[in-house]
């Protein structure tokens, strides 16, 4: 089974607040750095809105991994001002990179993005737009399309795809994983968009029937299927710090 993940050179994630695009893009990179060898994968954190859920905080811990982390420098984080960093062109216009983008779920993030828009267009950038549909502004379609036609104006992106990300942290069950992802499906089919995926911590997992994708030499095996599309196991480093980045204490950030 290949996902669009494993073909587009250039993601970017948007989403509301709390829909999981941190957590995401943290595991999306991961895997193309174990894909494609280290120092070939970027993760471009562009979230100036939350700032106990940036990546950044995790840098030591992703160079580790093989990941180039791109991040506003000290100065632009400590002030929290709408600013992308340079780097950030140079890695889109590069046609050599492989590059997840993290975005800023609020109206700031997303009008400051709208300077990559030209980059992300020629690099023929694929545009995740992730739903928690257990999060304010996601909990039926009307509310979805609502929130949905806002976020894609501000970002100045074209969405291509969409991923479900149905789950109350701990308290994700089967039945709500799969009632939540029925919704997910129902707006992506009234937007005639695709899904590109679902993601499910493994805990959830192990309590969902599932069979797993065939294996391939040029990806990573955290892929399953599911109720006839792909699942990616999603790692949640946020909730576990002592995974990833626990000698920086961190704050844990369940939601991001």
């Amino acid at each position: 089974m290949t996902m669009p993940i494993d073909e587009a050179a250039v993601i970017f994630l948007i989403g509301g607040l709390g829909a999981g695009k941190t957590e995401l893009a943290l595991n999306l990179a991961i895997r193309r750095a174990r894909r494609l060898g280290p120092g070939r994968s970027y993760l471009l954190d562009l979230d100036i809105v939350n700032p106990f859920f940036r990546v950044r905080h995790l840098r030591d811990a992703l160079t580790r991994e093989g990941v180039k982390l791109i991040a506003p420098d000290a100065q632009v984080t400590a002030n929290d001002m709408p600013a992308i960093p340079g780097q950030a062109f140079g890695v889109l216009q590069s046609s050599d990179t492989a590059a997840v983008c993290d975005v800023g779920g609020g109206e700031l993030g997303l009008r400051v993005l709208g300077r990559l828009a030209q980059q992300a267009a020629a690099r023929k950038a694929r545009t995740y737009f992730v739903i928690n549909p257990y999060r304010p502004g996601f909990t039926n379609l009307e509310t979805m399309r609502r929130s949905f036609d806002i976020l894609t104006e501000l970002s100045a992106l074209q969405v291509t795809h969409i991923v479900a990300n149905p789950h109350l942290i701990n308290e994700t069950t089967p039945d709500l994983f799969a009632a939540g992802l029925e919704k997910v499906r129902n707006f992506a089919s009234g937007m005639n968009l695709p899904i590109a995926f679902s993601v499910a911590a493994p805990a959830l997992l192990r309590l969902l029937p599932h069979k797993a994708a065939q294996p391939s030499d040029e990806a990573p095996t955290n892929l399953v299927e599911y109720d006839g599309q792909p699942l990616l196991v999603l790692d949640r480093y946020w909730e576990t710090p002592w995974i990833i980045g626990k000698e920086q204490e961190v704050a844990t950030c369940p939601n991001g």
